[in-house]
């Protein structure tokens, strides 16, 4: 049986948080119309992304 780290430096955590801007991402692909905030939304779900990639890898 396989549990999640869910320790600070586990990457637990990293595959959480990347499921969860996974979701809002959906969740923006259907219910925003394609535009400016759509736009903005995706650059910033991408940043939040990167942010935490980045903070697995500083961890290591």
């Amino acid at each position: 049986m396989s549990v999640l780290d869910l320790s600070p430096a586990g990457s637990g955590r990293m595959w959480i948080a990347l499921a969860i801007l996974g979701v809002l991402a959906m969740a923006v692909w259907q219910t925003m119309e394609p535009g400016k905030f759509q736009s903005l939304t995706w650059v910033l779900l991408g940043f939040f992304a990167f942010r935490v990639i980045l903070g697995r890898l500083r961890s290591r």
